[in-house]
């Protein structure tokens, strides 16, 4: 994640990736709009755990109008939509509270970072390698959430050399109001869960097998386990691999 000292020195000597460049004018498209909406339209929700987890839809965004020879930094944020805390109630969201007290801001920067402008346009830059977490003592960079809150992703574009020489001066910032976001422990919305199994390619199994929703599992049973009644986790919310970590 961007340290958070991150700044550049006044008396530093100018970055020589900024320098010789004026600073054109970007353009930032989110990809999957049409992924991305269906969830909009229905409430998005986004599973954090405490190992951290992946997102889905993933953030992907297409850039244009780079300086092909810059360099560039691609680093995206999370930021609170209001003041409150939510909570699922007769298949609604409804505002519970206040919201917990902000959690200190980290930011993901792209593993590509710093590339080339030309880089960065070639094709969409995908962030799928961003995890959200909701431990507070995480070490391994993941984006720290709290549950039962909205928030949104901003994308970042500096024209630096490294992390070390930013200019906070010569940078944009991107967001999408289809991005949106309620941040949960487990899905509460069962058309959320429906459209994470029919659109993420991870979940073929699960479509196959017709298996049922939380709500029509438990109505089998009329005294389920605990570990029966548990919400359902899908595919992207796995542990991952030693070697994805």
């Amino acid at each position: 994640f961007l340290p958070a000292d991150v700044k550049a020195p006044c008396e530093a000597l100018p970055s020589p990736s900024l320098e010789p460049f004026p600073q054109s004018s970007i353009v930032v498209t989110l990809e999957d709009m049409g992924l991305w909406m269906k969830f909009h339209q229905i409430g998005t929700e986004m599973i954090i755990t405490k190992s951290g987890r992946r997102m889905f839809p993933q953030c992907k965004i297409k850039v244009s109008g780079l300086i092909p020879y810059a360099k560039y930094l691609m680093l995206v944020d999370f930021v609170p939509m209001d003041n409150f805390r939510y909570k699922w109630n007769k298949d609604q969201w409804e505002v519970a509270g206040k919201a917990e007290p902000q959690l200190p801001c980290r930011t993901y920067v792209h593993p590509d970072s710093p590339a080339p402008g030309s880089h960065w346009m070639k094709e969409p830059v995908s962030f799928q390698k961003l995890k959200l977490t909701n431990n507070t003592l995480d070490q391994h960079g993941h984006i720290i959430l709290h549950s039962m809150h909205r928030y949104k992703p901003r994308f970042h574009i500096v024209q630096a050399d490294d992390l070390f020489s930013v200019r906070w001066s010569i940078f944009q910032v991107f967001s999408f109001p289809e991005t949106v976001f309620t941040s949960v422990t487990a899905y509460q919305n069962e058309q959320i869960t429906k459209l994470k199994i029919d659109n993420n390619p991870f979940a073929k199994g699960f479509r196959e097998h017709g298996k049922n929703t939380r709500r029509e599992g438990r109505a089998k049973c009329q005294k389920p386990s605990p570990a029966k009644s548990q919400k359902r986790k899908l595919p992207e919310e796995k542990e991952p691999a030693a070697e994805e970590r």
